[in-house]
């Protein structure tokens, strides 16, 4: 029953608002289906996605359950060094914005290619397939395992609050995800994560505010607690700070190396609105990640150290504190819901990753845009069943580690390093990106391995006489694979041939869309376009192109030459 669960009487709002708002989801789905004629549609909105709705989407499909769960628990067992969680983030994905969003956005449209995979096969000149090939078995592992951690964590939530069995949430949860992202694709992922986004930002808002109003500024309570909450080292000092810190600015290190964060930049309808769409994204996880720590400290101030058993409900507990049953079923819902925001984007970059860069790319090179939108859907429904099995098998795993330590870091620290290269050093080669990519992937699974690996070598004990060695050990993950990854894609890239023509691309993408206008064209359109708009005829560049064309179409000037 739902009064078994910790929201009580309320238990039975979550359930009921939860399920009303996995019905709108399914009908953004059917809604959205209604818009997809090709693959690039399903998979990346055929590039006609606005700026507002691009940037909370490129942020709900990160943040999801970490955003949610994962910084008020973090706040809570740490203090104000939780908000270290936004030093690298932050900068990171305004770094994304600022220095890769355009080039992807132009680069992609001038290749034609809608997915990452593709991209690399197309821009590194590599005629044997081993890039597209690596990249998208990457795509297929980690993603797919994103999926699963996902669903874990929604099902996990809705047991606790609601005392339902894990099952219920799983399936539930997962079936209503898979529907709608298989029906609509990227338009259902891009309005489905708009939507929920917006309720997330809302009770970050508006919790702290409310928190503040009953308790003041938490910072002198949490003093008396322990010095270590008001330590922005948690108390640590020396290597250990060093590399507490380090850990925390490493996660943003993964942003470039996330396909279904990088989507975003993809599908946006013109590159003139990724300012805005960029402004949106950053004012959305400044003030996400501000008030999720600030939820995270009251929750210390409000229940005590040992008040919550169990650190990962910190925000649901807060939020039944200081919420009616029924305003906290919504807002518990929607962060039920922000965790499977991800889990769509992830499942529609796994099924890109078969249907357009293994299927359309080795296995029928000429299949038909219909043919490939059905194929989309119908790899959608299966990765989507094998996730919901892999969540309920895995039930019991730690989701944040596994999301952090193996899908959010293997990307990142496989893909990253190619992508920033593909779009700023002209040298990059598909070799060195190969061999990236390897690098990448097999030190994330070996570094969170590393102190199993030293016991069974017998030099833990060495380890941990030693500050530094000891801080490095435990230091994230990520921040070892990508610097040797990066190093790797450097030195291979170097000592190979690098690819042709790559000069002819950079200059026509550095250039304004002025002066890609073609003469032979009645509007004034290249072949390909860099602002945007959906694969229709005539393509116009520019408003003035537009009007001239149906001023000429209206033999105006001839008429007035008679």
């Amino acid at each position: 029953m739902p009064s078994s669960g910790l929201a009580g009487s309320a238990g039975a709002w979550v359930l009921g608002t939860f399920a009303a708002y996995l019905l709108i989801l399914l009908g953004i789905g059917l809604y959205s289906s209604r818009l997809m004629d090709t693959v690039d549609d399903y998979v990346i909105g055929g590039r006609s996605v606005g700026p507002v709705v691009t940037g909370f989407s490129e942020r709900a499909s990160e943040m999801s359950g970490w955003l949610t769960l994962g910084v008020p628990s973090d706040a809570f067992g740490t203090g104000v060094m939780a908000f270290y969680n936004g030093l690298g983030m932050i900068p990171a994905d305004l770094f994304a914005w600022a220095g890769l969003a355009k080039r992807l956005r132009k680069y992609t449209e001038i290749v034609k290619a809608v997915t990452l995979p593709t991209f690399f096969e197309t821009r590194l000149q590599d005629d044997t397939g081993l890039v597209k090939g690596v990249s998208a078995v990457v795509l297929m592992i980690f993603e797919g395992g994103y999926v699963g951690a996902q669903i874990v964590a929604a099902g996990t939530l809705l047991e606790v609050l609601t005392g339902v069995e894990p099952l219920v949430g799983i399936l539930g949860g997962g079936v209503i995800v898979v529907g709608y992202t298989m029906l609509g694709g990227y338009f259902a992922v891009a309005w489905s994560d708009y939507f929920q986004g917006a309720i997330i930002l809302l009770a970050f808002i508006i919790l702290p505010i409310l928190a503040f109003t009953n308790y003041g500024l938490p910072f002198n309570d949490l003093a008396s607690v322990g010095s270590s909450y008001t330590s922005i080292t948690a108390g640590m000092t020396g290597w250990a700070a060093i590399f507490g810190i380090i850990s925390y600015a490493a996660i943003g290190l993964g942003i470039p190396g996330n396909p279904h964060v990088m989507v975003r930049f993809m599908g946006i309808d013109e590159v003139k609105n990724i300012r805005l769409a960029a402004l949106v994204a950053q004012l959305f996880m400044f003030v996400a990640y501000i008030g999720a720590g600030f939820v995270g400290l009251y929750a210390l101030v409000a229940f005590g150290q040992g008040g919550i058993d169990d650190p990962n409900n910190v925000m649901p507990m807060l939020t039944l504190e200081f919420f009616p049953g029924a305003i906290a079923g919504i807002i518990l819902a929607a962060a039920l819901a922000a965790m499977m925001s991800s889990a769509d984007s992830q499942l529609l970059v796994a099924t890109s990753a078969i249907v357009e860069d293994v299927y359309h790319g080795y296995v029928n090179p000429n299949a038909s845009q219909a043919k490939l939108v059905r194929y989309s859907q119908l790899v959608t429904l299966a990765l989507g069943a094998a996730s919901i099995a892999f969540a309920y098998i895995a039930k019991d795993t730690p989701i944040y580690t596994l999301v952090l330590d193996y899908a959010w870091g293997g990307l990142g620290a496989a893909i990253g390093p190619t992508l920033i290269a593909s779009l700023w050093w002209k040298r990059v080669t598909a070799k060195g990106s190969v061999a990236s990519m390897i690098v990448g992937t097999a030190t994330m699974f070996l570094w969170t391995q590393l102190s199993a690996l030293l016991g069974v070598l017998g030099l833990q004990s060495a380890v941990d006489a030693s500050p530094f060695l000891s801080g490095l050990v435990g230091v994230y993950g990520l921040f070892p694979a990508f610097i040797l990854s990066t190093t790797t894609l450097v030195v291979v890239s170097l000592l190979t041939r690098p690819p042709e023509g790559v000069n002819d691309h950079f200059n026509v993408f550095d250039k304004p869309l002025s002066a890609l206008s073609s003469t032979e064209s009645p509007t004034g359109t290249p072949d390909y376009v860099t602002d945007g708009g959906r694969d229709v005829s005539p393509k116009a560049v520019t408003e003035t192109d537009t009007i001239r064309a149906h001023v000429d179409a209206t033999d105006y000037w001839d008429e007035g030459d008679e």
